[in-house]
């Protein structure tokens, strides 16, 4: 059994990496994988791919956005990042043999990989920074340190640019790679200095050329959703992934005893670090929004009130899913008060101009039968995402309140758009056919009723009228009982018993009402904002 563990202890250790990292992001952080697929469109088409190639870092961006494409089934986007953190860690323990034969300094090799992990626990980090990364540590391990100079320098000539326009400015690590490999090993300072010149120079070269400021290819133009002014850890990482490797060249070769001493003691520090330090770098409450976002988006109303009911969410937009969630229960006014709320933005967050508000708020008055308002809000959540993106997701819900209210021209682009993608093609094709045929639609159990929830005439309405587009909607549909619920939830929230009453006299009329509801395919088009 000794034997066994020492022989097969390092494939053991890397094997915890992966399940533990698969096991992380499946159960704990699920919502960071779909936060990441819904800011993209990844399209299978000859423009899409030129588009990417065009800049710096491009085919890591293409790499990473195919990846990233398969986080829409929650499992296999786990599956995707454990591999990388280990792809990550045997190529720094390859990096690390170069310079020492010890296996005891196998446990520093997770180093780079747990502070990869850490660093994205920065929802705004992309996997584009991680395949650049990979990138750069493959085109490390293939330096052909024994070949001679003239090799050497042809390798670098050639590599170094491309690298650069493959991956982006993680460049940088080849050129101190090969910089403190030529001074260290071969003694031979002139192309020691030409690596590191060389490989500022590709990124300085090509500035010219392409539509970014300076800083921005130095820093990495996809690397991030939001570009900080600097990322001190995004740069110790990649310094960490050189440098440790060559820190390997000044410590001994450990045998026996003070070998396993040094294994078992920096396991076990990485370890701890890994379970303390990785959990600290995810926000609380940013991924609760992503979490209540996720169940809203897969509509999972019974799990949204069973977390609720164990933690109360306190912010608005968790607590306006917290609200949808009862509403779709048909529990919001027996129970919303059981529950931390804090005035209308509990139940109507108000409209800010970017992605993540945005998109919950729409959410809402899509289920309402707010249908135009739910698409104004969408299409700029879209456009307020920070890299210039489009969202699959957002693409999806445009394409269905077109076709709900009968923008078919509309609803067919977009259609067309998501024919392109992986897990997006199969419903778009089974859309396409609903287009035009009236009876179809109608019949269909999601977009038939929001055609009957839907209001059909035009009007104005501002955040402070809300109570009064519900009786709109009530009056509309008297079956829209989503609709009453935040009619008659409204007043509570403002502690106006008034109010409360009259509203209650008001919706008991509209139930007793035997006059037929208004036709939802007659009338104009509605407009509300």
């Amino acid at each position: 059994m000794k034997a066994f563990l020492t022989k097969y202890s390092p494939c053991l250790l890397s094997l915890l990496l992966g399940v533990s990292a698969f096991l992380f992001w499946y159960l704990r952080y699920p919502q960071a994988l779909a936060y990441q697929e819904q800011l993209q469109l990844f399209l299978f088409d000859g423009e899409y791919l030129a588009d990417r190639m065009s800049a710096p870092g491009g085919i890591a961006r293409y790499l990473a956005e195919f990846l990233v494409q398969f986080d829409n089934n929650l499992a296999a986007g786990s599956i995707i990042l454990a591999l990388l953190y280990v792809l990550l860690q045997v190529l720094t323990w390859r990096l690390i043999r170069r310079e020492n034969s010890s296996r005891s300094w196998y446990p520093l090799s997770f180093l780079p990989s747990l502070m990869l992990w850490f660093y994205m626990g920065d929802e705004n980090v992309k996997l584009t920074y991680a395949v650049a990364l990979l990138l750069a540590m493959v085109a490390i391990v293939a330096y052909p340190y024994r070949r001679s100079p003239l090799f050497r320098s042809l390798y670098l000539l050639i590599v170094l640019p491309l690298l650069h326009w493959v991956a982006g400015p993680v460049v940088l690590m080849l050129g101190l790679y090969a910089a403190w490999q030529e001074a260290l090993r071969h003694q031979h300072y002139p192309l020691s200095l030409f690596s590191a010149l060389f490989s500022v120079a590709s990124i300085l070269l090509c500035a010219p050329f392409v539509p970014y400021p300076l800083y921005r290819l130095f820093y990495g133009i996809n690397y991030n959703l939001v570009i900080p002014e600097i990322s001190l850890m995004q740069c110790f990482i990649m310094a960490v992934c050189v440098l440790l490797p060559l820190l390997m060249h000044f410590l001994p070769d450990l045998e026996g005893k003070k070998a396993r001493t040094v294994a078992i003691v920096s396991t076990v520090t990485l370890a701890l670090a890994g379970i303390f330090g990785i959990p600290s770098a995810f926000n609380d409450a940013t991924y609760e929004i992503l979490r209540y976002d996720l169940l809203v988006r897969s509509q999972q109303w019974d799990k949204i009130v069973a977390i609720a009911e164990k933690k109360q969410p306190d912010l608005p937009l968790s607590v306006a899913s917290l609200n949808l969630a009862l509403g779709m229960r048909g529990e919001l006014n027996n129970r919303g008060m059981q529950f931390y709320q804090n005035g209308w933005q509990g139940a109507f967050p108000s409209f800010n101009k970017n992605f993540e508000s945005s998109i919950v708020t729409a959410e809402i008055y899509y289920q309402l039968g707010l249908v135009n308002t739910a698409q104004r809000l969408d299409f700029e959540a879209m456009e307020a995402i920070p890299d210039n993106n489009k969202s699959a997701r957002l693409v999806k819900r445009l394409a269905e309140t077109n076709l709900i209210n009968g923008q078919y021209a509309v609803a067919r682009k977009y259609l067309k758009i998501l024919q392109k993608t992986l897990f997006y093609k199969k419903w778009a094709e089974q859309t396409l056919p609903l287009l035009g045929d009236e009876d179809a639609i109608n019949q269909h159990p999601t977009y038939g009723r929001m055609r009957q929830l839907r209001l059909t005439h035009d009007f104005l309405f501002s955040e402070q009228e809300l109570d009064k587009i519900m009786g709109q909607l009530v009056m509309q549909n008297k079956d829209n009982y989503l609709a009453i619920q935040y009619l008659l939830f409204l007043p509570v929230l403002e502690g106006d018993q008034q109010k409360l009453m009259m509203y209650r006299n008001f919706v008991q009329r509209i139930m007793q009402s035997q006059e037929p509801n208004p036709n939802p395919d007659e009338g104009g088009e509605t407009h509300e904002q």
